[in-house]
């Protein structure tokens, strides 16, 4: 009985995501249809983009990439009851630090070592940056919300700094200088930008999901995300946890930023993230927190965005107009589950007054 509800439940989320997802695009049509141009040509020109060519299939994994790392990163703190709005600052703060490994090391350094040493600092770098958030909440009870926010513009100042400072290429770019290509992620597909990095989002992924599943600390992380008091009364601590759960986060969305340049940029410069982390925020609420679902859901508004360029090519369809249809599809989530349940609650209702109706008012015994 409880593996059949459990089974209803994911049927449920599903056909929400769908209706949700199905609805984005039928308003969208009229935004679409009030540019002058035919909603259903668009769309295709749109779904050629992506699937018509292998280099759309393959742009949309490369930008799929960070977004996954990231979004796995908001979905541990949102399991713990905690928000993370500030991926974009732990990405920068990523790939600031990997970058310097990759400059400052020795040349001839194995390219292994140097990817390892990168990781390492952009894991760290990136859970300073997090488990800063959530000692200030722990600590002063802080709202995390404004934190992660306001850390977001002292990453990317600080890097504005930098870029335009210290590390500083030659030429007057605000960007750093560009790695050895013996250190550059190698290309699974040669002449389009998917990388090794798209292999370790996947195990971030799976490690992620068996954090939930398997171990104590997920189950531990969940426990402090559904109920603090019960979890402080089980003899967890909670402030410790708070620390540790924005410092996960921010661990990987550090990972995103080093993988991010050593995949795709190879070098630091200004404006990098791109708004990956609230991206990544809307991904990991259209995969309702499942770690394996944030892959697909990164790799549907990715696709989204390729096909988007390419309808503004044929089209002359502003590429804003995705932003529409990633709004939309967040709005119906919100709202379809409560009027499903109002529904549901409307039927029972009327159904518990029919059952009450007497079937002869002659025959109503009264006091």
């Amino acid at each position: 009985m409880r593996k059949h509800s459990k089974n209803g439940d994911v049927l449920d989320t599903a056909r929400t995501i769908l209706y949700s997802i199905l609805a984005a695009f039928l308003v969208s049509m009229v935004f679409i249809l009030a540019l002058g141009v035919n909603p259903l040509s668009a769309f295709a020109a749109m779904s050629a983009g992506v699937f018509g060519r292998a280099y759309g299939l393959a742009e949309t994994v490369a930008k799929a990439t960070p977004l996954i790392i990231i979004g796995l990163g908001i979905t541990i703190a949102s399991r713990g009851g905690l928000a993370n709005l500030g991926g974009d600052g732990q990405y920068y703060m990523g790939a600031l630090s990997s970058i310097c490994v990759g400059l400052f090391l020795p040349k001839g350094t194995s390219p292994m070592i140097v990817w390892v040493l990168a990781f390492m600092a952009a894991v760290l770098f990136g859970a300073f940056w997090g488990g800063l958030a959530g000692f200030l909440k722990a600590r002063f009870h802080t709202s995390e919300v404004i934190i992660t926010i306001m850390l977001n513009y002292v990453a990317l100042y600080l890097v504005g700094a930098l870029v335009n400072g210290a590390l500083q290429a030659p030429g007057g770019i605000p960007q750093t200088r560009a790695l050895d290509k013996a250190y550059q992620f190698v290309k699974l597909i040669p002449g389009t930008r998917v990388h090794a990095g798209i292999l370790i989002g996947l195990v971030l992924a799976l490690l992620v999901w068996l954090l939930f599943k398997k171990t104590t600390l997920g189950y531990r992380i969940q426990t402090v995300g559904e109920s603090p008091r019960a979890a402080q009364y089980g003899g967890i601590n909670v402030k410790r946890y708070e620390v540790i759960i924005m410092g996960l986060a921010g661990a990987a969305a550090g990972i995103a930023g080093m993988v991010d340049v050593y995949g795709v940029h190879f070098r630091v410069l200004e404006g990098i993230t791109n708004g990956f982390g609230f991206t990544a925020l809307l991904i990991a609420l259209l995969a309702r927190l499942n770690p394996l679902a944030v892959v697909l859901g990164s790799l549907f508004i990715s696709a989204l965005t390729v096909g988007a360029n390419a309808m503004q090519i044929q089209m002359n369809v502003p590429t804003s107009i995705v932003n529409v249809v990633q709004s939309l599809i967040i709005f119906f989530m919100l709202i379809l589950p409560g009027i499903r349940k109002r529904r549901l609650s409307r039927r029972k209702h009327g159904g518990g007054l029919a059952v009450a109706a007497p079937a002869d008012p002659q025959t109503t015994v009264v006091g």
